[in-house]
C-alpha cells in the first residue's frame, strides 16, 4: 500500500490525506473495499474504487487505524503512524486473504515479478519460487539484473551492491551477506534495488551525487513476528594438506516482533567461505552467467575465518526508534603465487618474476547505532555513531629474477609489518518542513577522527650482474631498514539544504556545502646494522609533513516535473584549498582552485514498467597522501616512490545514461548503463628507470587527456514459462589512460570487453540446470611507436545442476572450464573444476539436513588475472582452496504465528 500524507496548514490544526491501494493476494486490485479509520478525534468510511483505491481527506490524526473488510476475504486491520517528514511514504502492500471456502472460487491472476519506479527496482518474491528452507541469497540469483558469485556479492544491472536493508532499517550496518545468508526466503515480501543519493537527497530530490545501490528487503505481514535460525557443522579432510582438517561451523538466531528485532549470528570456518555465510554448506557457491569461478572460491589463498554479530532494533517511545550492533571478526590468509610484471620503456623492458608468499593476520571490531526521530509533525533527527578497531600483522617474502637487456638482478625481500587503526565518525542529519507545502530546511554534518600507528622492518638482498662490459661487473647490495608510520585524519563535512515551492510541481533549492581533510603524518626511518641490530635515523626519508584540504561550495538547483518527465538542472562554485607544510625543511605547499560545477538529471517514465535517466555531475578529488607527500620512499629498493608535495586536485566531469524495461506481457527485461568520466588534471605516475640498473622511480604529476567509457546490458526473457530462462549480459570498459615514461607521455588505451550467455532450466521440486558461457577480452594499445601492444583472453564453459530425488535426497553437480590465453608464459593454467555433494532431508519440515560434498576434484582451482598499471603489465597466478570432502549437518528451526 502507497500513502501519501499532504500536510495542510489549517488555523492550529495540520491535516493531511490518506490515500491506498487494495489488493488480493496475487497482486490483483480489488473493488469495493469498505476501508474504516479510526482515531481519538474521528472516524471515517471509504471504499475503493476500480483501480482499488481509496482516499481520506482532511485527517487530524497522526495516530490511527485502518480496518478493510470485503465479502470472501478476511478481515484485516493496522495501527498507522504517519510519516510527518516526506510528504509521500510508501507502506508495505495491504493485500487481503481469502477465505477458506470461497478460494476455489477466486480467479488467481498472475503476479508482476518487477516494478520500476524512478530509483527503485522492485522484485516481487512471489514470482520466483525456491525450495523449501532456501535462504535469500538462492532467489536473489533468479532475479533478472541482479548476478551473485560465490562470495555473495551483488551486482545490480553492472553495479556493486554496497549495503543492505530489512524494512527501510540498516541490518547489521548494512552488511550484504548477513541478510542474503540469514534471512529465509519464504518470509520475504519484496527486494528492492534503490540508488541511494543520501538522507538529504532523498528528501529534497535533488540527487547530484554518486548513488550508492541498496538491497532492501521487505518482510512479509505475517513472518514479522516469529522466531527463526540455524546451526551448520560440519568437517572433513584436505587432499593436499593431510595436516590440516577442513571445518565449518555457525549458528543464527533472530527473533521479529513488529518493530523489535533481535539478531545474533556466529560463524567459523578454513573453508575459504565468506563471513556470515550461515547455513552456506554447499561448497558449489552460485552459478551466475557473470562470474563462472564463481562456483569455486575466488578468494586467493588459504583463508580461515571466524565471527560474531549483534544487531537489535526497537520503537523505543513514540516516533523514536533505535537500530545498530557490534560485530567482530578475526582473519588470516596465506598466499603463494607467481608474478610476473613487464614494465615497458621505449627501447627497453624491465621483467620481473616473482614467487611470492605471504600471510596476514586481521582482527575487527565495529559497533554502529542509530537513533531516528520523528520529533513532531515538522522536525526529524537522525544519529549515527560509529567506531571501530583494526589490527593487522603482514609477513611477506619474494624471490624475485630481475631483468633487462643488459642487467639481471636477483633478489630476495622479506617484510614483516604490524598496524592499528582506531576510527570514529559520528553522522547527523536534521530536516524542519515549514507548514508552505514544499518548503524545507535540512542540515547534514559529519565528523571523523581516523589514526593509525604502523612498523615495517624491510630485509632486501640482492645480486646484480651487468654484462655490458668485456668482464661482466657484478654487484651486491644489502639493505636493512624500518620504517615508523604514525598518522591521523580529521575530516569534517557540513552541509545545508534549503527548498523553496516555485510552483505547485516546481522548486528552488540553494544549498551550501563546507569540507574539510586534516592530515597529519610522521615518518621515521631507521637503517638496520645487520650484525648489531643497532638502529640509526635518516634524516633524508623522515619526515613530519601536515596538509589540509578545504571546499567550499555554493550551489542552486531548479527542480521541476510535468507528466512523465521529472528534472533537475544547476550549478555550484566549488572554491578549494590545499596548504601543506614540513617544518623541519621549509617545505611550505599552498594552492587554490576555483570550480565551476554544472549539474543535470532528468528522468522520463516511458510506461509504469519501463524508464530513461539521464545525469551529469561534476567532482573534486584531493591528491592521496603517499602521492603528495614530499619525501623518497626506498623501503622497496627496486621500486622507489617519490611524492609532489604541489600536485592539485583533480576535477572529474561525469555522465551517465541508464534505461530499464520490464515487459509483463512476455516477462523479458533490460537494463542498461552508459557512462562517460573526463577526469581534468589528473593525478598520473612519471616512471624513471635507472640507466644500466632494473630499479625504477615513480613520481606524480598533474595532466589532462584522461577519459573512461563504459557500458553494461542485462537482458533476461523466459523461452517457455518458467521452465526455461535465457539471460544475456555484457560489459565494456575503454579508458584513456595517461602515464609518463622517462618523462614522455604516454597514452595507454586499455579495452576490457566481456559477454556472458546462460540458460536456466527448471522443473519446480524435481530439477535445476544452467548452461552457460564466459568470454572476455583485456587489451591495450599504446601511442608510443616502440611499446608492444598486449592483450589476454579468458573463455569459460559451464554445466550445473540440482536434482531432488524421492524421499527427500538432492544431489548437485557443478562443472566448469576455462582456457586462459595471452597471458605471460610463466602464467599458465586452464582448470578444469567440479564440485558434487549430495544431501539428505529429515524431519518435519526438513529441519534437519545432512550433507556429504567434494570440492574441486580434479584439483585444478588456481587464480589468474591480468592488472594493467600505466606503462606496467602484471600477471599473476596464486594458489586457492583447493580438492577437499566435508561431511556436515545443518539444522533450521522456526516459527511464525499463521496470523498477525
Amino acid at each position: 500500500m502507497i500513502f501519501s500524507f499532504v500536510t495542510i496548514a489549517k488555523g492550529q490544526i495540520q491535516t493531511r490525506e490518506v490515500r491506498g491501494v487494495v489488493q488480493d493476494s496475487t497482486g490483483r486490485p480489488l473493488v469495493g473495499v469498505t476501508v474504516r479509520l479510526y482515531a481519538k478525534s474521528d472516524t471515517m468510511m471509504a471504499s475503493t474504487n476500480e483501480h482499488g483505491r481509496f482516499i481520506f481527506n482532511k485527517v487530524a490524526a497522526s495516530d490511527f487505524k485502518l480496518t478493510f473488510s470485503l465479502i470472501g476475504f478476511q478481515l484485516f486491520e493496522r495501527h498507522y503512524t504517519s510519516n510527518v517528514l516526506l510528504p509521500i511514504t510508501e507502506l508495505v502492500t495491504v493485500n487481503l486473504k481469502e477465505q477458506p471456502h470461497e478460494l476455489q472460487e477466486i480467479a488467481v491472476y498472475g503476479v508482476i515479478p518487477v516494478v520500476i519506479k524512478q530509483d527503485t527496482i522492485q522484485y516481487n518474491a512471489k514470482a520466483y519460487s525456491v525450495r523449501k528452507n532456501a535462504l535469500l541469497e538462492e532467489m536473489i540469483k533468479q532475479m533478472p539484473g541482479l548476478q551473485v558469485d560465490r562470495n555473495g556479492n551483488i551486482d545490480a544491472q553492472g553495479q556493486r551492491v554496497t549495503r543492505v536493508k530489512v524494512n527501510g532499517k540498516d541490518f547489521f550496518d548494512g552488511d550484504v551477506l548477513t541478510a542474503t545468508r540469514n534471512l529465509p526466503a519464504e518470509i520475504v515480501e519484496n527486494v528492492q534495488i534503490i540508488d541511494d543519493y543520501g538522507d538529504q537527497a532523498n528528501i529534497t530530490g535533488i540527487k547530484n551525487t554518486e548513488p550508492e545501490k541498496v538491497l532492501n528487503v521487505t518482510i512479509k505481514e505475517d513472518k514479522n513476528f516469529g522466531t527463526f535460525g540455524q546451526v551448520t557443522a560440519g568437517g572433513g579432510v584436505d587432499a593436499n594438506d593431510k595436516a590440516h582438517s577442513r571445518y565449518i561451523g555457525s549458528f543464527s538466531a533472530n527473533k521479529f516482533k513488529g518493530n523489535k528485532q533481535v539478531s545474533i549470528l556466529g560463524s567459523t570456518n578454513n573453508t575459504n567461505t565468506s563471513l556470515f555465510s550461515f547455513g552456506d554448506i554447499s561448497g558449489a557457491g552460485s552459478r551466475d552467467g557473470t562470474d563462472l569461478s564463481s562456483m569455486i572460491d575466488g578468494g586467493d589463498g588459504i583463508n580461515s575465518a571466524s565471527s560474531i554479530g549483534m544487531n537489535y532494533r526497537d520503537e523505543v517511545a513514540k516516533g523514536v526508534s533505535v537500530y545498530g550492533g557490534y560485530t567482530f571478526t578475526k582473519r588470516r590468509n596465506q598466499t603463494i603465487g607467481t608474478t610476473r610484471l613487464t614494465s615497458i620503456y621505449e627501447n627497453r623492458q624491465i621483467n620481473s618474476l616473482d614467487e611470492v608468499k605471504s600471510l596476514s593476520d586481521n582482527i575487527k571490531h565495529k559497533l554502529t547505532w542509530t537513533v531516528e526521530a520523528n520529533i513532531d509533525t515538522a522536525n526529524y533527527l537522525k544519529i549515527t555513531p560509529t567506531a571501530s578497531y583494526i589490527t593487522n600483522d603482514l609477513l611477506s617474502e619474494s624471490h624475485s629474477a630481475i631483468t633487462d637487456k643488459r642487467v639481471f638482478t636477483d633478489r630476495l625481500y622479506k617484510t614483516s609489518g604490524t598496524y592499528s587503526d582506531p576510527n570514529f565518525d559520528i553522522d547527523l542529519f536534521y530536516n524542519h518542513r515549514f507548514p508552505t507545502r514544499g518548503r524545507n530546511l535540512s542540515v547534514i554534518a559529519k565528523f571523523e577522527y581516523y589514526k593509525r600507528t604502523r612498523s615495517d622492518v624491510a630485509n632486501d638482498f640482492s645480486t646484480s650482474i651487468d654484462s655490458g662490459y668485456n668482464n661482466p661487473q657484478v654487484g651486491y647490495q644489502q639493505f636493512l631498514q624500518r620504517v615508523g608510520n604514525f598518522s591521523y585524519n580529521r575530516s569534517m563535512l557540513l552541509g545545508m539544504s534549503y527548498m523553496e515551492p516555485v510552483t505547485k510541481r516546481s522548486y528552488l533549492e540553494l544549498n551550501y556545502q563546507y569540507e574539510s581533510n586534516s592530515i597529519a603524518n610522521a615518518r621515521n626511518t631507521f637503517d638496520i646494522d645487520s650484525v648489531t641490530a643497532r638502529e640509526s635515523l635518516v634524516d633524508s626519508l623522515s619526515i613530519d609533513y601536515d596538509y589540509l584540504f578545504q571546499t567550499h561550495q555554493f550551489g542552486i538547483n531548479y527542480q521541476g516535473s510535468l507528466d512523465r518527465l521529472k528534472y533537475t538542472v544547476g550549478f555550484a562554485l566549488q572554491p578549494t584549498k590545499l596548504d601543506g607544510k614540513t617544518p623541519s625543511r621549509d617545505v611550505v605547499t599552498h594552492i587554490n582552485n576555483l570550480n565551476f560545477v554544472p549539474s543535470a538529471r532528468l528522468q522520463y517514465a516511458i510506461n509504469k514498467t519501463s524508464n530513461l535517466s539521464l545525469n551529469y555531475r561534476g567532482q573534486n578529488n584531493q591528491p592521496a597522501f603517499t602521492q603528495i607527500q614530499p619525501i623518497r620512499d626506498v623501503s622497496n629498493p627496486q621500486y622507489i616512490v617519490v611524492g609532489n608535495a604541489n600536485l592539485k586536485p583533480e576535477f572529474m566531469n561525469m555522465v551517465s545514461v541508464q534505461y530499464r524495461s520490464f515487459n509483463i506481457q512476455n516477462g523479458s527485461s533490460l537494463f542498461t548503463n552508459f557512462s562517460f568520466t573526463h577526469i581534468q588534471d589528473k593525478v598520473v605516475t612519471n616512471r624513471i628507470s635507472t640507466p644500466n640498473s632494473t630499479i625504477q622511480e615513480t613520481a606524480f604529476l598533474n595532466a589532462n587527456g584522461y577519459y573512461d567509457l563504459r557500458g553494461f546490458y542485462h537482458y533476461s526473457a523466459p523461452l517457455a514459462g518458467k521452465v526455461l530462462t535465457l539471460n544475456l549480459n555484457g560489459s565494456m570498459d575503454y579508458t584513456n589512460n595517461l602515464t609518463y615514461i622517462n618523462n614522455v607521455r604516454n597514452v595507454g588505451r586499455n579495452m576490457i570487453f566481456s559477454q556472458n550467455l546462460q540458460v536456466n532450466f527448471q522443473i519446480e521440486d524435481l530439477l535445476e540446470a544452467d548452461l552457460r558461457s564466459s568470454y572476455t577480452i583485456n587489451k591495450i594499445r599504446y601511442n608510443i611507436p616502440s611499446f608492444m601492444d598486449a592483450g589476454a583472453n579468458t573463455f569459460s564453459l559451464g554445466f550445473g545442476g540440482k536434482g531432488y530425488l524421492p524421499k527427500k535426497w538432492i544431489i548437485s553437480a557443478d562443472f566448469s572450464q576455462n582456457f586462459n590465453s595471452g597471458y605471460s608464459s610463466s602464467i599458465s593454467a586452464n582448470p578444469t573444476l567440479l564440485n558434487v555433494y549430495i544431501e539428505k532431508s529429515f524431519l518435519q519440515n526438513d529441519m534437519l539436513a545432512i550433507r556429504l560434498q567434494g570440492f574441486d576434484l580434479f584439483n585444478k582451482n588456481t587464480g589468474v588475472r591480468r592488472e594493467i598499471l600505466g606503462n606496467s603489465i602484471m600477471d599473476m597466478q596464486n594458489n586457492r582452496l583447493a580438492r577437499y570432502f566435508l561431511v556436515s549437518l545443518n539444522i533450521r528451526l522456526q516459527k511464525f504465528p499463521s496470523e498477525i
